[in-house]
Parts: C-alpha cells; structure tokens; sequence
C-alpha cells in the first residue's frame, strides 16, 4: 500500500480516536464513520466484500441507504478479539510494546493481520481509532458488552 493512503487512514484514525476519548468512551463517532465510508465505497463501485473480513457475515443488501456502523465495528471486533485481547496475541503484544502508537501504524497492523487489501485502509481505519481512542483493555471490555447485548 502506498504511504500517502496509509497516512491518510492513520490521520483519520488520529481525527476519531480524538472524538472518543472526547466523548468519554462512546463509540459513535466510529459507527457513524464506518456508515459514511460505506456509502462512499458504495458510490465508487467498491465492492465491500473485498474489504471485510472474511469470517462473518453482514447482510448489507438490505441496509444499503443506512449502513449499519456498529455490525461493522463489531464484525472486525470479534475477528481481531483473541490477538488483539490475549495477553500472548501478537497485535496485543505490538500495541503495547509501542511507546508511540499512531493512527497509521494500527492500520497497518490490522490490515496485515487480516489480509486486507489495499482499499480497506479507510474503513479500517475507525476501528484503528477505536483502538487508539479506548486503548486495549477498554476495546475488549466493550466488544463483551456489544456482544452480550446483541
């Protein structure tokens, strides 16, 4: 991938990271994030499977005018769960062992991890930034409560 998109995700990442720890934790700022970057795929013809994960399953056909933001967030969330939430896990070891995480190097370390192509890097992003904006312990904490309430 070329740096200038990985900088742009990163930044982006940086913007939505800010909005959570301003907001005191909610992660509607990257729901409603992943929702404009869909739309936008939608417009320039992206297809959005290439894009997401490949371990579930979002039935966005009968969403399309309103994209589901939080079914995004928690479909990357519960891919990334053991390696970013385990202790041993290589992203959770990466992430803590780096005194200066960015938005552009937690792009890179999903997009790596899940084998995603190129165009994922600003739709990945936002969960970058949930990353950055909760930290770790926080992430996993909040992905229990999305999936214990879904």
């Amino acid at each position: 991938m070329s740096l200038p998109d990985i900088q742009k995700a990163g930044e982006l990442a940086d913007q939505v990271s800010a909005k959570i720890k301003k907001s005191g934790g909610s992660l509607v700022p990257v729901y409603y994030k992943l929702e404009e970057i869909l739309i936008d795929y939608r417009r320039q013809g992206i297809d959005v499977d290439l894009v997401m994960p490949a371990l579930f399953d979002v039935d966005l056909e009968h969403n399309t005018t309103n994209p589901d933001g939080r079914s995004i967030w928690f479909a990357y969330a519960e891919v990334l769960h053991d390696d970013l939430c385990g202790p041993t896990g290589s992203m959770h070891k990466l992430i803590e062992s780096d005194d200066v995480v960015t938005g552009a190097s937690v792009v890179q370390l999903i997009m790596d991890k899940l084998k995603l192509p190129e165009s994922s890097a600003l739709l990945v992003a936002p969960i970058a930034a949930s990353v950055l904006g909760l930290g770790i312990g926080a992430f996993c904490k909040h992905h229990g409560e999305d999936k214990s309430s879904s």
